[in-house]
């Protein structure tokens, strides 16, 4: 119980960095420096406005001089990274579950980056298979330190796994509707994600990310079907439809429910495994 309150107040603290990433990443500015700042007035926070849920709630969801409210989501983000810290530390509470929070960060990241923008950016996975080389190396060396760290072919066929799959349907989409059917963004998500995974458990990755995907998937298609020029009966509603095909333009960001599938293959895909073997 210790180890994982000690890994949710970390956690916690590591979601505020996060808004930090996800806010100033997209917008081409540097995550260290300057400190972080009201993005309305420009008043630069204090420790008090800093605690992580606490000073959201404390100031009732608004800055605290030139009381603009402030979104919910900054507070979601650092409660559901202490809620991915911890979840690390109960599912290996080793030295592995540090590699394993970082992955939990930068999944995070990318998710939240991802859906504002579409883009998934190579330094955030970059840092990802850098730390999962190094997990895969101390696991080779030190395997009673770093427990569930993939064997080294393991994890290279995890790469393989991760990025063949995404860019054969890429290809077909291309030459079958003339469009592609995954970002290369995607794609190095995956190879990343494999190294920790290994292939097993970034195959599972794949088909828990596409059932989390379904009602989205399902909801694009219905407002699609309703926005077809058959269905425009006025201005309004013809103008509302052109908004939603600028906006979606076929194409939403598959990245955040990869995320959450490398995370359900994480913490169900082995028992998943297990179950289906035993039964067969």
């Amino acid at each position: 119980m210790f180890l994982l309150m000690f890994a949710l107040v970390i956690g916690l603290l590591f979601g505020s960095f996060a808004n930090v990433v996800i806010y100033r990443l997209p917008n081409k500015k540097s995550i260290i420096k300057p400190p972080s700042a009201c993005p309305v007035c420009g008043k630069r926070l204090t420790v008090i406005e800093l605690v992580p849920i606490f000073s959201w709630v404390f100031l009732g969801g608004k800055c605290r001089w030139c009381k603009v409210k402030i979104s919910a989501r900054y507070p979601t983000v650092e409660l559901l990274c202490g809620l991915l810290y911890a979840s690390m530390v109960y599912f290996s509470p080793t030295f592995s579950a540090i590699p394993l929070c970082v992955l939990a960060f930068l999944l995070l990241v990318v998710s939240f980056i991802d859906w504002d923008t579409q883009e998934i950016y190579d330094g955030v996975l970059l840092v990802g298979a850098v730390v999962g080389v190094a997990w895969v190396a101390f696991g080779r060396f030190l395997p009673e330190l770093f427990p569930h760290a993939p064997a080294w072919y393991n994890a290279l066929l995890g790469v393989i796994a991760g990025a063949v799959p995404l860019l054969f349907f890429d290809r077909v989409a291309l030459l079958v509707w003339k469009k592609d059917g995954f970002g290369y963004g995607d794609v190095k998500l995956m190879a990343m994600a494999g190294i920790f995974l290994g292939w097993q458990l970034t195959l599972g990755a794949f088909v828990f990310g596409v059932l989390s995907s379904f009602p989205l998937a399902v909801y694009y298609m219905i407002k699609r079907r309703l926005s077809s020029p058959a269905k425009l009966h006025d201005a309004k509603h013809a103008s509302e439809c052109a908004s939603f095909d600028d906006d979606f333009n076929g194409y939403f960001a598959f990245g955040p429910f990869l995320c959450i599938g490398a995370l359900c293959a994480l913490w169900f895909g082995e028992t998943i495994f297990h179950a289906l073997y035993f039964n067969w």
